[in-house]
């Protein structure tokens, strides 16, 4: 029997209660460490890959053709996503540090990626 897929999820809770305990620490003092967005991010991508592994497992030609469409999709999302953010920033709508704004795209970056795969998964 092949317990990965549990596995994965088990690492899901685990990413999750570290990003609960993130906020309610930054939440008491005051402010809140960037960490928490890789975190969340890495909960759903463990959760993702739970869903995903037993047809990652397969190995054919749908799933390699469903993690090329995923990143090429993830691709055009990041960059209008990039696009936002630079407008934001430029206006001053949002005033965030070097390494809170590359935290926020890194986890932004693994859920559009693992999430457009589940999608993808889903639909063919």
């Amino acid at each position: 029997m092949d317990y990965t897929s549990n596995a994965f999820k088990v690492i899901g809770v685990f990413f999750f209660l570290i990003g609960v305990f993130l906020i309610v620490v930054g939440t008491m003092g005051g402010e809140w460490p960037s960490m928490i967005w890789t975190m969340v991010s890495l909960g759903v991508l463990s959760f993702s890959m739970s869903y995903l592994y037993p047809q990652f497992k397969q190995k054919d030609e749908r799933m390699k053709w469903i993690r090329h469409k995923a990143v090429f999709y993830s691709f055009f999302i990041m960059m209008g996503v990039m696009g936002i953010f630079h407008l934001m920033i430029s206006l001053q709508v949002v005033v965030l540090s070097a390494v809170d704004l590359l935290s926020v795209l890194l986890a932004l970056n693994i859920v559009t990626v693992f999430l457009t795969m589940v999608i993808l998964a889903r639909r063919y």
